[in-house]
């Protein structure tokens, strides 16, 4: 009898050696990040238990090395938990970054106590100049419409351009 209550004691304790969790993707979002951009890391992750709560999730910036670490605690039964983290970004500097995640698992809670294994995955993005456009607006007056050959014209159903006292020129096209 005190043999079999061992056994059921530490079965479930069998391959926690082993990762329980992966990640499937790491991706950024804009694609293509400029410096004034706020950046959103998304990491799929894929755990081997039911249930995969967060625990905590952290990240730092050093340099141009953003270092982030997250832990999910894992019920008993098994079958597949997807989740996604996201981590935030304040705008960086111009220049190549890597982010390095870790996960890590727990039993229990949370919070949960920690297991043994890892898994850990790195992204590689670059952040480029913001190339910012100012739109300069005022209040701009109607002076004439003319068609085509220059003629001042109201008719529809033809190319017509509509000419402002600042100088800009609309080309318009009005079908009825």
């Amino acid at each position: 009898m005190k043999k079999l209550l061992l056994i059921l004691l530490f079965v479930p304790f069998i391959g926690f050696g082993q990762v329980l969790g992966s990640i499937s993707s790491l991706t950024i979002s804009p694609v293509n990040p400029n410096n004034t951009d706020t950046l959103y890391v998304y990491a799929e992750l894929l755990f081997t238990s039911s249930g995969c709560p967060l625990d905590m999730k952290s990240h730092s910036v050093l340099g141009n090395n953003i270092v982030a670490s997250t832990q999910h605690c894992l019920g008993m039964l098994t079958a597949m938990c997807n989740t996604t983290d996201t981590f935030k970004l304040n705008p960086l500097a111009v220049g190549t970054y890597t982010f390095d995640l870790t996960i890590f698992t727990g039993f229990g809670g949370p919070p949960c106590m920690s297991l043994p294994g890892e898994a850990y995955e790195t992204i590689t993005f670059y952040i480029s100049s913001s190339t910012s456009v100012e739109e300069h607006t005022t209040n701009k007056e109607l002076l004439k419409v003319t068609d085509l050959l220059g003629r001042e014209s109201k008719q529809t159903n033809q190319s017509l351009f509509y000419i402002y006292d600042d100088g800009t020129v609309e080309k318009k096209i009005i079908i009825e």
